[in-house]
């Protein structure tokens, strides 16, 4: 396969963001760490990998993806499958699977996956009605890899997992009628989840986002820690590597789930601003390569990449000021993963290929 000079420079632009941001993730990185270099190294190790990942999926053609789609789905349940088996154990959950000795959570990847077999299913007919067969059809397609998922367990990212799906559905143009049946079953189903589905600290984490102080040293210690450090960062926040709150370590999961916390009490209001300006340019961006998409799964596809982009930040973000629970979503490209890094990086490269063939 060989890369032509239009494969990612078709969009300077946005490449140049993607570059900024990884690099003010590693650099958030390294305060988050306590200053650990190797943890910062083994992230930059990834980030390379992962740009050249999104180079080789920029330069195949959209229509090839395509065709591909419904077999990458296929390895994935299967990997899902294997995962539940012979899977990674860590602290109660088994999420992860190796592979030549690289750890790989097959959930983040499936955020987009999911979209593109969903996509591919909704282009396979002429005909872009969605009558009720081709909604249960895609609901059989989103659940099938949640049921795996909801094992592990990892009730959050099933979640996350089932917003993603409704999204593409919703792009597809799901009829009124139909989003009138799913309110009314959502309404049916949320007791039953609530009584039977979710475990106690599930349960526990809903209740302790309406009162953390209700048990300021369990569950709700995550979040009062964060809010602390949202709000001491002030306007121009303390500075870098002066976090009181990331360099005492009163901040859990400061690299992951939290790294917007250390963000924003370190660079405060003006530097989240700024991050935020760089993550809209990227959504701009994507909206535009939407506009432009000139088949039906290229424009299912790009849109979905798109809401499930906000969809994340606005998950990370919520969780670190308190409005969500703590469901374990990462920041894109700022927090410390692999799998989630090669999720958003796919994605990427998806959007590239889009655009190159508009």
């Amino acid at each position: 396969m060989t890369l032509n000079k239009n494969t990612i420079i078709n969009d300077s632009l946005l490449f140049s963001i993607i570059i900024i941001i990884s690099i003010l993730g590693l650099t958030i990185l390294y305060s988050a760490t306590n200053e650990n270099i190797d943890v910062v190294i083994r992230q930059g190790t990834r980030l390379i990998f992962c740009f050249f990942l999104m180079i080789l999926v920029s330069s195949i053609d959209i229509n090839r993806i395509r065709f591909i789609s419904p077999y990458i789905y296929a390895f994935s349940i299967f990997l899902l499958v294997v995962t539940l088996f012979w899977g990674h154990d860590s602290k109660g959950a088994t999420r992860w699977v190796m592979i030549f000795g690289f750890s790989l959570q097959v959930s983040e990847i499936l955020k987009i996956i999911l979209p593109m077999t969903l996509a591919w299913f909704l282009s396979l007919s002429e005909d872009k009605d969605f009558d009720i067969q081709k909604l249960i059809a895609s609901f059989m397609i989103i659940f099938l890899p949640i049921a795996f998922v909801i094992k592990q367990p990892d009730l959050g990212t099933s979640l996350i997992i089932l917003l993603c799906g409704i999204i593409s559905i919703f792009l597809a143009g799901i009829k009124r009628s139909h989003i009138a049946y799913l309110f009314g079953l959502f309404l049916v189903i949320a007791p039953l989840m609530w009584k039977f589905l979710l475990l106690p600290y599930q349960k526990k984490r809903i209740l302790t986002l309406i009162d953390p102080s209700s048990d300021p040293l369990g569950s709700g210690y995550h979040i009062i820690q964060s809010k602390i450090a949202v709000g001491s960062g002030g306007f121009f926040g303390k500075g870098f590597l002066n976090g009181t709150q990331s360099q005492l370590e009163f901040l859990p999961e400061r690299g992951t789930d939290f790294i917007f916390a250390v963000f924003a009490e370190e660079f405060g209001f003006l530097g989240v601003m700024i991050l935020f300006f760089l993550y809209l340019l990227i959504i701009i961006r994507f909206i535009n390569i939407t506009q432009k998409a000139k088949s039906y799964f290229s424009k299912i596809l790009a849109g979905s990449i798109t809401c499930i982009f906000v969809l994340l930040i606005i998950t990370n973000v919520s969780m670190a000021v308190g409005l969500l629970p703590v469901v374990g979503v990462t920041l894109p490209l700022l927090s410390l993963g692999g799998s989630s890094l090669l999720s958003i990086f796919f994605a990427f490269g998806i959007m590239f290929s889009i655009n190159r063939r508009a």
